[in-house]
């Protein structure tokens, strides 16, 4: 976990774990989600830093985050990759699934003869925060590819070209060596590109079985998410991140969202939905694929989804299905 420390003689706007005698102590990826969730409702980021007292390379903290996550904390899309056979395999369903981690990001990858290239970009949809702050999650999606098939490869891989839209920050030295010095900024494109020859490479995490399940739950919340309207979409990224172990309320999610609650509920009722039946069907998503693994229980499932008891989920998975959590779980 990375930190980032203020002086104590101005106020702490934020505490994490423990304050010290002389200065306190944030979590750099909960402030970079807090300064995101500023920038997207209209307050510039040089606004912040300076309001914080801040040093501006604490969002060079985005790369530490990417560079240390687990593959699983992308829910279903972070289980279908960990099951593929191999690289090429792996970077063909990011770019296939990509929606599932936000609607707004198009992957593709191509190949060229001996070099690959996996371009990413934002997409012109209502409210895209990828649009106009693009640098953290450009550099984050970047350093997960690179970070991750070093994890799950036996062939250490070194991209060819590793390039941003965006300006060079003030500070490279942990983009040098997180990338090497084949990273450039201020490009057409942002893209990283391989030895072809490196996507035959197999995933020591590769299970085919649990890929044809992964995949089936994958493709399931695609159709959903296809049929959706463009606020409905954005609503159930942000409930299938917050979800979990809580009741996440529509005041979070319009906060997130930089809209007001009001005109989120118009927005849903206009694309025929309602917050309500969203946060339904996405606990009902989750719990299915929760049900679906190995030694999953429903006491811990409805515990997952924020229920205040076993039987209080029994009756909702049965309305959602039919059916008791037992008969979708594993041995």
């Amino acid at each position: 976990m990375a930190w980032v420390h203020r002086n104590a003689s101005q106020p702490c706007l934020f505490r994490y774990n423990q304050v010290l005698e002389t200065e306190c102590s944030i979590a750099a990826s909960l402030l970079i989600d807090v300064i995101g969730y500023l920038e997207r409702t209209g307050i510039p980021v040089a606004n912040v830093i300076t309001a914080l007292q801040l040093d501006s390379s604490v969002l060079d903290q985005g790369l530490h985050t990417a560079e240390n996550h687990n593959p699983g904390a992308l829910n279903i899309l972070g289980y279908v990759l960990l099951s593929c056979r191999s690289v090429d395999e792996a970077l063909g369903r990011l770019a296939q699934y990509a929606a599932l981690l936000n609607d707004g990001l198009l992957v593709q990858v191509t190949k060229n003869g001996d070099r690959t290239r996996v371009q990413y970009k934002a997409i012109q949809v209502p409210g895209n925060y990828l649009v106009t702050s693009p640098r953290q999650a450009m550099e984050a999606m970047a350093c997960g590819i690179v970070v991750t098939l070093r994890r799950l490869t036996t062939n250490a891989n070194h991209p060819l070209a590793v390039s941003f839209r965006h300006s060079a920050p003030s500070i490279l030295t942990e983009h040098l060596r997180i990338f090497g010095p084949v990273v450039s900024f201020d490009q057409p494109e942002n893209f990283i590109e391989f030895h072809s020859a490196y996507l035959n490479t197999d995933l020591l995490s590769s299970n085919p079985q649990l890929l044809v399940m992964f995949e089936a739950q994958a493709r399931r919340l695609l159709d959903q998410l296809d049929k959706r309207g463009p606020v409905s979409r954005r609503v159930l990224a942000q409930l299938a991140r917050r979800i979990a172990g809580a009741t996440t309320s529509l005041k979070e999610v319009a906060n997130e969202l930089a809209m007001s609650e009001r005109t989120v509920q118009r927005e849903l009722r206009m694309e025929n939905t309602s917050f309500r039946q969203l946060v339904e069907d996405t606990r009902k998503e989750i719990a299915i694929q929760h049900l679906a693994q190995p030694g999953a229980s429903a006491t811990e499932t409805a515990f997952l989804l924020g229920f205040s008891e076993p039987s209080a989920f029994t009756r909702a998975f049965r309305r959602w299905t039919g059916s008791v959590p037992t008969q979708f779980q594993t041995s």
